[in-house]
């Protein structure tokens, strides 16, 4: 090989510039450390949170009132009023059942935007040959309820629907299916769509 071929590399430059770039990647590194941290910590903040009462309860608020009084005044013999709210009725406390794998069957609860009719539509499914009743409780926004039952209480039939007049406001809906003589609650959910344009 001739001499003009050969390219020398001076160390000093060699070590200079891998120092570069290891400096650049550290400036990387640690502005992404630095976006990283907080938004974990606001990820940790925002799953920790949640609610503290078990869904479907209510608890009564107590307001008490009290008369003011002043230094200069004689306080008179007053009662003071306590008013408890009267609490909503509860739907059931039954929690949603699981039916058996051979017993399931489909339902679709809707409730139409226009007019706050409440659907309830029976679909069938592996289940049906043992499905003897469908029964929907539906809770009013004012806390009344009314419970209907499909197919007047026969046997339903795929395509069989209960449809009910519902508020403007949220209604919540509880299903029923007795499959088999067993009564399973396989639905309770507020049925939301109705309110003005």
């Amino acid at each position: 090989m001739s001499q003009d071929n050969l390219v020398s590399i001076d160390p000093a430059k060699k070590h200079r510039h891998k120092s570069e770039i290891g400096i650049k990647i550290k400036l990387l590194d640690m502005k992404r450390i630095k976006i990283l941290i907080p938004a974990l910590a606001i990820l940790l903040c925002v799953l920790s949170s949640g609610c503290t009462t078990i869904p479907g309860t209510n608890t009564p608020a107590i307001t008490q009132a009290t008369t003011a009084q002043t230094p200069m005044s004689i306080p008179a013999p007053t009662t003071v009023p306590v008013s408890i709210a009267t609490p909503v009725p509860i739907p059931t406390t039954e929690y949603i059942q699981i039916m058996p794998g051979d017993q399931q069957v489909n339902v679709l609860l809707t409730k139409d935007r226009p007019t706050s009719e409440i659907h309830l539509q029976y679909q069938g499914g592996p289940g049906e040959r043992f499905t003897n009743k469908i029964m929907m409780r539906v809770y009013a926004s004012d806390g009344t309820y009314t419970e209907y039952v499909m197919s007047d209480g026969k046997k339903p039939l795929p395509g069989d629907e209960i449809v009910v007049q519902g508020t403007k406001a949220n209604d919540r809906c509880e299903v029923f299916v007795t499959s088999a003589g067993v009564r399973y609650k396989v639905l309770d959910e507020a049925a939301i769509g109705g309110g003005y344009y």
